[in-house]
């Protein structure tokens, strides 16, 4: 094992040139110091805000910060992916570029990764606006160590929150580039069905800014954007159903059907009367009355949708 091994961040950035600075200084900064930057800028060449990010980064760049800007917008996925293999760390990790590191992310991630002997890790994080004020709700990850922590209990593995070895990273494929929303979640799934070990951290290294400007992960969807994204998330969880019982299998159709109903719900479309029935029908084979109540209710309201 490496000592002090080399540690890539890859930083994607889109949209927000008004965060970029802070979300740099804080990977500078680390106490961990042998780090390299890769900045992947996915906005465009000489679109406006391409035009911003670059001007206020360019302080920046240089030795082991790198700027790469995709000649035109190929989505999160792709522009993760393209940082990744532009990098050279044995570790690699992610910040998009409107959150903020701890200045001991990078240290306490990969000493708990190399003391445990972890493949992937996923960290918790706290939550903050876009006045810096913190939130009350931090996101702290469960005991990740199989498969069914991983899909039953809540985990948040927001890209950030990730550490891979890079060897691990490249066996799982990547980022789904067919994917815009549990794009990280999936990559995760990815490296479970590959048999590679998994540990989580619990304390809180680093803030996620929660804000209504635009989100490099989408947040609404069409209808057929939705069952898209689920043949992904469904074939990606079948894989992982030969380590579960019958019985957490079932559990698992539960959370995946109520979760594709509240993604519809939320993006104002429709919701089929066949899911509103097979959440109602999992919710009473697994005693989740509470489930299968918002399940009804969220249909009936989605009716007045247009």
């Amino acid at each position: 094992m490496i000592k002090n091994p080399l540690v890539s961040v890859i930083m994607p950035l889109h949209g927000r040139p008004e965060f970029v600075e802070e979300a740099i200084e804080s990977v500078v900064n680390q106490t961990y110091s042998n780090i390299e930057l890769i900045l992947v800028d996915d906005n465009g060449v000489d679109t406006k805000d391409q035009v911003e990010t670059q001007n206020k980064l360019s302080r920046f760049v240089g030795g082991r910060v790198r700027y790469i800007p995709n000649k035109v917008n190929i989505g999160v996925s792709s522009t993760r992916n393209k940082g990744a293999h532009e990098s050279s760390g044995e570790y690699i990790t992610f910040l998009d570029d409107d959150d903020v590191y701890y200045s001991y992310k990078v240290e306490v991630q990969l000493k708990e990764m190399q003391d445990r002997c972890l493949d992937v890790s996923v960290c918790s994080f706290d939550r903050f606006d876009s006045e810096g004020e913190v939130e009350c709700r931090s996101a702290i990850q469960p005991k990740l160590e199989c498969v069914q922590d991983f899909l039953f209990k809540k985990a948040s593995p927001h890209a950030p929150a990730i550490m891979f070895k890079r060897d691990v990273f490249f066996d799982t494929g990547g980022f789904d580039v067919n994917l815009s929303y549990r794009e990280d979640r999936m990559l995760v799934a990815s490296a479970l069905v590959k048999g590679w070990r998994l540990g989580s951290v619990g304390k809180p290294l680093f803030n996620y800014r929660v804000h209504s400007g635009f989100r490099l992960s989408k947040k609404k969807f069409s209808s057929k954007e939705i069952n898209e994204i689920y043949e992904v998330v469904e074939r990606k969880e079948g894989e992982l159903k030969g380590h579960l019982s019958p019985r957490e299998i079932e559990k698992l159709e539960l959370v995946s059907s109520y979760k594709k109903l509240g993604l519809l719900y939320n993006s104002e479309c429709r919701i089929p009367f066949s899911l509103m029935s097979r959440v109602l029908m999992l919710s009473v084979k697994n005693k989740k009355t509470k489930t299968a109540l918002r399940g009804v209710l969220r249909f009936f309201k989605a009716m007045t949708y247009s």
